[in-house]
């Protein structure tokens, strides 16, 4: 029931700081209208609904392989790190070429994690997680960490001082991610267009509410 309660206010908040940034596609609409405009309405959002979840699925397809390129380049890392950053050669060469792979890594793992959440509307409730956390201080640092999703990972994961930064293989698995994002943008979300486009707002809603949180529990949130 916590998860559930700290779910809804993310939500809530997050519903809030996106009407207060006011998304540029997001149009404001009156939910008092005659029966021939809600059927246009649910037209309209039927077809585009089909266009957006096409375009939501190449954006969730890119960070996920993103985040894989981010993967092997923290192992190319850690592997050339035992020849130019151990405990004696550190001294001579620093980790030049260890180092610029990590922050190679942290990139790429910077675009796939902010690919994936923005292709699914989640980087709202991570925002919101700040908020949530101000308002209740009693909060400990883990459940604050539990808000805020898994991704992104903290930059020091990857050029943290270690050996190997166990971390940065963890958070996920690249290709779940990937089979996530085509079960939802490739068969629930436009199963809920259709659905919308037959004048099924409700079972629509309840489908694409399946979807993103398929894709939510697949990266990890676990709400």
């Amino acid at each position: 029931m916590k998860r559930i309660a700290w779910a809804l206010c993310v939500a809530s908040l997050a519903a809030g700081t996106a009407r207060a940034e006011g998304l540029d596609w997001e149009v404001a609409e009156s939910a008092e209208a005659a029966a021939p405009v809600r059927v246009a309405r649910n037209l309209r959002d039927g077809v585009l609904g089909l266009g957006d979840a096409f375009f939501d699925a190449n954006t969730a397809v890119f960070g996920s392989f993103a985040l894989l390129a981010s993967q092997l380049c923290m192992a190319a890392s850690d592997g050339i790190g035992l020849v130019d950053d151990n405990p004696l050669s550190e001294h001579v060469t620093k980790g030049i070429v260890s180092k610029n792979l990590a922050k190679v890594a942290y990139l790429w793992h910077l675009a796939g994690a902010e690919s994936l959440l923005g292709s699914h509307g989640l980087e709202q409730e991570r925002w919101a997680a700040g908020p949530v956390a101000e308002l209740n201080p009693l909060l400990s640092d883990e459940d604050v960490s539990e808000l805020e999703g898994p991704l992104p990972l903290d930059p020091l994961a990857f050029v943290g001082e270690a050996t190997f930064h166990a971390d940065t293989y963890r958070p996920h698995a690249p290709f779940v991610d990937l089979g996530a994002a085509l079960v939802a943008d490739g068969v629930l979300r436009p199963a809920a267009s259709l659905l919308r486009i037959a004048q099924l707002p409700e079972s629509a809603d309840a489908v694409d509410a399946r979807a993103t949180d398929w894709f939510r529990r697949a990266l990890g949130w676990g709400w």
